[in-house]
């Protein structure tokens, strides 16, 4: 899918400068504060298991439906680990010590609407365009979405010495994805033509994610500064 390459450039550039991203690379900012906005991530961490599910076709047994579900694969368990983080970062201790019913009011708060949006979004993408390409085409656009976020978390947990204790934002998730990749580079890939409408309907996919994206981690920024997801019941 070269032809994607230079829209995917373009858009994870823009993203890459929203205030998420550059929040989390602020060295005016005290590093364990950079972390603030982790217990707003939890809606998208889970709902992300129902988006691969959206994304899957078991009967369909073509080269790219099979590659489709591999990248799924990759990706199914790491709510696990997002889980797990959430027991060692204290700002993800402080959620899990809420109330049940305030934590999961938090969650389904408005302040927090973008981060469903995303999920419910996303899933509609996925059942609306319900063929081996364009299920690729959203895995590759979720995939670079997400590196835009992963680079600054990386280089955050690594100043604050925690990469080796974290799962899902430190090394074992970053080892994890460059094994994936590595593996797919040496797999031959499925050899499809798209048409005209199927090029034009990819870069559409694409900047729909990449739009979903932007108005999450606003939201995600937005949520950590006022440490809303987190506040005790008065």
């Amino acid at each position: 899918m070269d032809f994607l390459d230079d829209l995917l450039e373009e858009r994870k550039a823009r993203l890459s400068q929203s205030v998420l991203c550059t929040y989390m690379a602020d060295a005016r900012v005290e590093p364990y504060q950079r972390l603030s906005f982790i217990p707003s991530m939890i809606f998208f961490t889970m709902g992300f298991q129902d988006i691969l599910t959206a994304l899957r076709d078991n009967s369909d047994k073509s080269p790219l439906q099979l590659s489709v579900h591999q990248h799924c694969d990759e990706d199914a368990f790491h709510w696990q680990w997002y889980l797990d983080d959430l027991t060692v970062i204290e700002h993800g201790r402080r959620l899990l010590r809420l109330p049940t019913a305030q934590a999961l009011s938090d969650v389904w708060s408005p302040v927090n609407h973008a981060t469903r949006e995303t999920v419910y979004h996303a899933i509609h993408l996925a059942k609306t365009w319900q063929t081996p390409f364009y299920r690729m085409v959203l895995i590759r656009a979720l995939e670079s979405t997400f590196a835009c976020f992963n680079e600054p978390m990386y280089r955050l947990v690594e100043e604050l010495g925690m990469a080796e204790h974290l799962h899902y934002f430190g090394r074992e998730h970053r080892h994890a994805e460059a094994r994936h990749a590595s593996t797919l580079i040496d797999l031959p890939r499925p050899q499809y033509r798209p048409t005209e409408d199927e090029l034009t309907t990819s870069s559409f996919l694409v900047n729909q994610v990449f739009d979903a994206f932007k108005r999450m981690f606003d939201c995600w920024y937005a949520v950590g500064l006022t440490g809303r997801i987190m506040r005790p019941a008065a």
